[in-house]
């Protein structure tokens, strides 16, 4: 899985810029909607955060999430 560009970033419609401490991060706005088949078998995972830092790092507060997210689970 390749990192997406702050340009990707930047023109998703399915993220919401935020500066976090003085960091840049792209929070996912919908996780339901993105991971259906996580927050089916783990639903506590819709109320988690999931983000992505200006140089494309993926983050979540919840473990399945980053699971799915190393193995390429996002779309």
């Amino acid at each position: 899985m390749t990192e997406p560009t702050q340009e990707q970033l930047e023109s998703s419609d399915k993220v919401v810029k935020r500066t976090v401490g003085g960091e840049i991060r792209y929070y996912l706005k919908d996780i339901k909607a993105h991971w259906p088949a996580v927050v089916e078998q783990h639903p506590d995972a819709a109320g988690h955060e999931a983000w992505w830092t200006a140089d494309g790092r993926f983050h979540a507060t919840h473990a399945q999430l980053r699971r799915d997210a190393m193995i390429g689970g996002i779309v």
